[in-house]
């Protein structure tokens, strides 16, 4: 009985880290749109913009940092909420944390 017990704990807390350790591979949930060109379920990382304004779209669940640089290096400057839109400067970028 108390082999079978400790079997049952045993899978048992095997089975809690699996599920407690399985977390989405991405930073973001939704779509982050940088001048057309769409980053679905986005990485956390920095998305540099064109050397024109950049129209950003984000259609995700986190903020943006919008920076002055291309390497997300100068700034921040700005943010963008999850679920607006707004424009980066010429050789700017945004960061997903």
């Amino acid at each position: 009985m108390r082999r079978t017990l400790i079997t049952v704990g045993s899978l048992a807390a095997a089975g809690m880290l699996a599920l407690g350790l399985s977390q989405s591979a991405y930073a973001a949930e939704g779509v982050l749109i940088v001048n057309g060109q769409a980053f679905e379920n986005p990485a956390a990382g920095c998305y540099a913009t064109d050397e024109a304004d950049a129209q950003v779209d984000n259609q995700t669940n986190t903020d943006l940092e919008v920076y002055a640089d291309s390497e997300c290096s100068a700034g921040p400057v700005g943010d963008i909420p999850a679920g607006s839109s707004g424009e980066v400067a010429p050789g700017g970028s945004v960061r997903i944390r």
